[in-house]
């Protein structure tokens, strides 16, 4: 139970329209959306953020849950793990990958590229105050452009927000 009241049922116009958008690109509204949804500008803002870096852009969903899971998890948000299981198992993966990414990311059953992505990801969440150079390097050595090394690290940094929004709220 989120410590900040969930909208169920949107009065305003808006936060119905942005709940009809979520539920059609995401098959649910996870529960984050619901509490944002008291401030309809700011769900918006979020939503528009989220769709815009998860949906869209140059990494695979697959990929691009696998971060999010990998860092919900390194994060121990419990909202975060079950809502990126859930999205990698409705892309097809299968649960016992879908636990290896979570458990042990390092021998869940990603391309070479994707797994320097996935641990660039989790640099930047985990040892924020090291530069990253040498994670960065790899992933170019395994075929990373900028624009996929950046997404990657927006992915992570955006998933870590809400994480710890989540987690405020008793999510």
């Amino acid at each position: 139970m989120s410590r900040i009241s969930m909208v169920v049922q949107p009065a305003d116009e808006r936060v119905h329209a942005i709940f009809e958008d979520i539920r059609t690109q995401l098959g649910e509204i996870p529960d984050i959306f619901r509490v944002y949804a008291n401030d309809p500008p700011l769900l918006e803002l979020m939503w528009q953020q989220y769709s815009n870096l998860m949906l869209l852009g140059n990494l695979s969903p697959h990929l691009k849950e696998g971060i999010a899971l990998m860092v919900s998890a390194d994060n121990h948000c419990d909202s975060g793990i079950a809502l990126h299981s859930s999205h990698l198992t409705r892309l097809g993966v299968d649960p016992k990958e879908v636990l290896r990414i979570r458990t042990d990311p390092d021998h869940a059953h990603f391309e070479p590229k994707d797994h320097a992505l996935l641990e660039v990801a989790r640099h930047t969440i985990i040892s924020p105050h090291d530069h990253g150079e040498k994670q960065i390097k790899l992933a170019r050595v395994d075929g990373a452009n900028d624009a996929e090394i950046l997404e990657a690290m927006a992915v992570a940094g955006l998933i870590t927000g809400l994480n710890k929004v989540a987690d405020m709220l008793g999510m």
